[in-house]
């Protein structure tokens, strides 16, 4: 290393020029007088003695007198620590924009693993609170009750929001099926606790549908195709206790289609707002096309709204006009809901807007012209 840089490498630890200079100076000479080390660092013969004594404060060197002021190199180990240190600190610098850059916050991650659970119930309840259209949510009771006034006020900015409602970890399973109709499970006529109290209550003006998983489970909340929250069941050992945060649509619809296959569609629907009246929005093109496909096959007039992104371009599309055709499972359309199996086919619906048709499609779509996001049923006439 030339005197340059060792000069520039002292500065950095806070040793001003002078004091470098002189300090370099000391190190060529070993022992020299204050005068001899000025003159060596071209450091004026008026500052010289500040400089030395800043020096031997740092321990840098010491003095003493003989026939004049005598400044002799200590040994460098303080120097040398002083520059392992500020080392130490670039490193730990490069360490740090490592980690920052492979783990940033969780509004510009795609995906973090948080320690704590109840980091994700927090960023679900942030994510649900800015939801647009639909909200699909996995809950207990408990997670659903800290969700609710936030579920409820998507609800009413006319979110769909649908809740698959699982047992307590610790809960008896409630005798029969949770129908309000038929009282409410856990409560005097099965004989164990209520572990689902004024079932009305909770769910009016607050969720679409709800189902019933009579089981623990993971909890899971996907938010506008855009956010899921997920964290394993409470019954897990601590060490297997974690949460996963996912800011991004193409991994969101891996926790989406988890949903629909495992705490969704399998289950029986145990409150619902739909009554058969339009207008009936959906966020699913299967069941808006469960209940749209017996309507058009009877030849009624349909029109319908969708609310999607165009394919070609990518920009959001609002569309309404007459149904013209559906393709779409074949199965009993007597059932509430439409079957496990019908995820795998086919689901489009051809909309006649203003005489010129529209093919829309699911998520994912990449066949059709619109990938529908959310379905809106305005009107069905009848041709008689």
């Amino acid at each position: 290393m030339d005197t340059e840089q060792l000069r520039s490498a002292l500065e950095n630890i806070g040793v001003t020029q002078y004091e470098a200079d002189t300090y370099i100076a000391v190190l060529d000479h070993g022992s020299a007088t204050a005068s001899e080390l000025a003159d060596a660092s071209d450091v004026p013969q008026t500052r010289i003695y500040d400089v030395v004594r800043s020096l031997a404060d740092r321990g840098y060197v010491e003095t003493y007198q003989e026939d004049t002021l005598m400044v002799h190199a200590n040994d460098p180990a303080v120097v040398i620590d002083d520059l392992e240190d500020y080392a130490d600190t670039f490193l730990n610098a490069a360490e740090a924009v490592e980690q920052r850059w492979t783990q940033p916050d969780v509004q510009q991650a795609r995906i973090s693993v948080v320690s704590q659970p109840q980091t994700v119930l927090r960023q679900a309840r942030e994510w649900i609170e800015s939801a647009q259209r639909e909200v699909e949510v996995s809950a207990t009771p408990d997670q659903f009750a800290r969700l609710r006034d936030a579920l409820c006020e998507a609800y009413d900015r006319g979110v769909v929001v649908k809740l698959t409602m699982t047992r307590e970890a610790d809960a008896e399973p409630p005798e029969g099926d949770l129908d309000p109709e038929m009282g409410e499970p856990g409560g005097e006529e099965s004989g164990h606790d209520e572990p689902f109290a004024d079932i009305r209550d909770q769910f009016e003006a607050c969720v679409t549908e709800v189902r019933y998983r009579d089981m623990e489970t993971q909890f899971l909340a996907v938010v506008d195709r855009k956010h899921a929250c997920f964290a394993p069941e409470s019954t897990l050992p601590e060490s297997s206790r974690y949460g996963v945060l996912v800011n991004d649509a193409s991994l969101s619809r891996v926790f989406y289609w988890f949903f629909q296959t495992a705490l969704w569609t399998t289950w029986e629907t145990v409150y619902s707002t739909r009554d058969g009246q339009f207008p009936a929005t959906y966020s699913n093109i299967r069941e808006c096309l469960h209940h749209l496909r017996p309507l058009v096959e009877a030849g009624h007039r349909v029109v319908l709204t969708v609310e999607g992104t165009e394919i070609d371009t990518g920009e959001p599309v609002e569309l309404t006009g007459q149904v013209a055709n559906v393709v779409a499972a074949n199965y009993d359309f007597d059932d509430d809901a439409p079957p496990l199996e019908s995820l795998v086919h086919q689901a489009t619906i051809w909309l006649d807007v203003d005489d010129e048709v529209y093919t829309v499609g699911s998520w994912g779509a990449y066949l059709e012209d619109v990938e529908g996001e959310r379905f809106t049923v305005e009107l069905v006439e009848s041709d008689g």
